[in-house]
C-alpha cells in the first residue's frame, strides 16, 4: 500500500463560500509570501493555492487554517496527488530535475584570447609536436 504524497508548495483550501472568488483567495495569502496560482473549484467549495516557496506555504498554512470569510470557516491543508487529480493539475512532487547535460564542447562558453588562456593557465605551457 503507497503512503498518501502531499505537496510542500500547494495547499488545498476547504468550506469556501460560493460567492468568495479567487483574487479574494489570492489577496488573503499573499501575506503569507509570493502566491504563483490559484484554482478555484465552485462545485465542490475548494480551492489550490500554489506558492514560490516551501517555507511561505508552510507559514499560511499555519496562519489561514480556521480563517473565517463570507461566513464560511477555512479548512486548510496540504494538497494531495487527489486534489491535483481534481483540478487537472500534473503532479511535480518529489521528482527530481532532470539531470542538466555536459556540453559536448571543450571550449570556453566566452572565447579568450590566446594571451588569456596562458595567464589563467595552472599548468606549465606545453607546446604540439607537428605530425608528418
Amino acid at each position: 500500500m503507497s503512503r498518501k504524497q502531499y505537496s510542500r508548495y500547494v495547499l488545498v483550501v476547504d468550506n469556501l463560500s460560493s460567492s468568495t472568488p479567487s483574487s479574494d483567495i489570492q489577496y488573503e495569502f499573499e501575506d503569507a509570501g509570493k502566491v504563483l496560482h490559484v484554482s478555484r473549484d465552485y462545485k465542490t467549495r475548494c480551492a489550490l493555492v500554489e506558492f514560490d516557496r516551501a517555507s511561505d506555504a508552510k507559514y499560511a498554512w499555519s496562519k489561514m487554517d480556521g480563517f473565517k470569510m463570507d461566513g464560511r470557516r477555512w479548512k486548510v491543508d496540504w494538497a494531495s496527488r487527489a486534489d491535483f487529480e481534481l483540478f487537472g493539475w500534473r503532479w511535480t512532487e518529489g521528482r527530481s530535475p532532470s539531470p542538466r547535460r555536459r556540453s559536448r564542447s571543450r571550449s570556453p562558453a566566452t572565447p579568450l584570447d590566446k594571451d588569456t588562456k596562458r595567464r589563467n593557465s595552472h599548468s606549465p605551457e606545453r607546446q604540439r609536436s607537428v605530425s608528418p
